[in-house]
């Protein structure tokens, strides 16, 4: 399942997905934990980029903690 993240206009992160689902946090850590929970697998999040729209993409640091969480996840045997 696909997921788009960017920042909204009070700079909290938004994840929406296909099914039209969203939902919103200001941790990065958080937001990849719920798109785990919905089945969100790294390769499936797309992050607005700073060249698409400098407003709402999200921090190189907000990218990688998403990026890096779900990886770890991934990697879990649990």
């Amino acid at each position: 399942m696909n997921a788009q993240i960017s920042l909204d206009d009070d700079d909290q992160l938004v994840a929406e997905l296909a099914t039209g689902m969203r939902f919103s946090h200001v941790d990065a850590v958080c937001l990849a934990d719920w798109l785990w929970q919905q089945g969100v697998t790294a390769s499936e999040v797309l992050i607005t980029d700073w060249h698409q729209d400098k407003d709402h993409a999200p921090g190189s640091g907000q990218r990688i903690a998403v990026y890096q969480r779900l990886r770890l996840h991934e990697g879990s045997t649990d």
